[in-house]
């Protein structure tokens, strides 16, 4: 079964997310965010496989971080106007998440 590119695109944004965290990356995946939206992806769906992307790449003690915020931002995205804020509220929220479980890492090791 071939893999949609839509996907394929989402899963490089959550590959994106994980390799760096600061406002350039958060930028770039912004943009491919609004990209997907352009093409009529439903900002649902986006949630649903960013979220699904992102635990595949991460630390199992961030799972439940990663959907509790997917699942929070979704739902404000509902209550909202601009699918484009909350899903970049969510990519921020977890660049910061990650970065600190990153740097909490580190520290714990020496």
């Amino acid at each position: 079964v071939a893999i949609p590119d839509w996907y394929r695109f989402i899963s490089e944004t959550a590959t994106l997310i994980v390799e760096q965290q600061n406002t350039k990356r958060l930028q770039l995946v912004r943009g491919k965010l609004y990209e997907l939206l352009s093409n009529c992806i439903p900002f649902g769906v986006i949630f649903e496989v960013l979220c699904q992307e992102l635990m595949k790449k991460m630390d199992s003690s961030l799972k439940s971080t990663v959907v509790y915020w997917a699942a929070f931002y979704e739902a404000q995205c509902q209550l909202g106007t601009k699918p484009i804020f909350h899903l970049e509220a969510f990519v921020a929220k977890i660049m910061s998440t990650y970065k600190k479980h990153l740097v909490s890492f580190a520290f714990s090791e020496e």
